[in-house]
C-alpha cells in the first residue's frame, strides 16, 4: 500500500471512531397535546413511556356497515372509540355476534374499547393497550389489502380498566371518556 492509502484508511478509522462515541440525537416527541394534559401539570417526567393496561377480555370478527350508527354518537367514523355502558355494548353484541349472548362486562370499573377498518377491509386484532397522562391508546396488527369496505367491517374489542382514563385517541382525534 502507498502512503496516500494508508492515510485514507486513517482518516476512514478516525471518523469511524467519532461517530460511534458520538451520542445519539434524540427525536422530538410527536404526540399532540392536549387541553389540560402536559407532563408540567400531571408531574410526568418529560419522555416518560406510556403504561400497559391490563386487557381483561378480547373479540375480534366482523361487524355489520348498516350496524356502525349502533357505535356511540361522536364515534361511529371514527378507527376507533369506547362503550362506556351496557346498553349500548349490549346493541353493538347484537350486530358483531348476532345469536350470541353479550358477555358480562363490569362498566362501573371497565370499559370496552375498539378498533376498526375505515377504508379497506383488514383483518384486525388488538395486542396492546397503553395509557399516559389519562390518554388511552388502542394498539393492534391488521393484515393489509385493497378490498374496499362495502357492506361489513373487521373489528376489534377488549375490554380494560377505565381507572385513570380521560382520553382516548382516535387516529389524530381524541375521544373524551365519561
Amino acid at each position: 500500500m502507498d502512503g496516500h492509502a494508508w492515510i485514507r484508511w486513517g482518516i476512514a478509522l478516525v471518523v469511524a471512531a467519532l461517530l460511534v462515541g458520538m451520542p445519539a440525537r434524540q427525536a422530538p416527541a410527536k404526540g399532540p397535546s392536549t387541553p389540560g394534559s402536559t407532563s408540567q401539570m400531571t408531574g410526568t417526567p418529560a419522555g416518560a413511556l406510556p403504561a400497559s393496561v391490563m386487557i381483561v377480555k378480547k373479540w375480534d370478527g366482523d361487524f355489520p356497515v348498516a350496524a356502525l350508527k349502533k357505535l356511540p354518537r361522536g364515534q361511529q367514523k371514527a378507527p376507533e372509540g369506547y362503550i362506556g355502558d351496557p346498553g349500548t355494548f349490549t346493541e353493538v353484541w347484537k350486530s358483531f355476534r348476532p345469536g350470541e349472548k353479550a358477555p358480562p362486562v363490569d362498566f362501573g370499573t371497565n370499559m370496552v374499547v375498539f378498533t376498526r377498518n375505515v377504508k379497506f377491509y383488514n383483518r384486525k386484532a388488538i395486542t396492546r393497550v397503553t395509557l399516559l397522562d389519562g390518554i388511552m391508546e388502542i394498539r393492534g396488527v391488521e393484515t393489509m389489502t385493497s378490498v374496499p369496505v362495502t357492506n361489513k367491517v373487521a373489528m376489534a374489542m377488549a375490554e380494560v380498566p377505565r381507572q385513570g382514563v380521560k382520553t382516548l385517541r382516535a387516529g389524530d382525534k381524541f375521544i373524551p371518556v365519561k
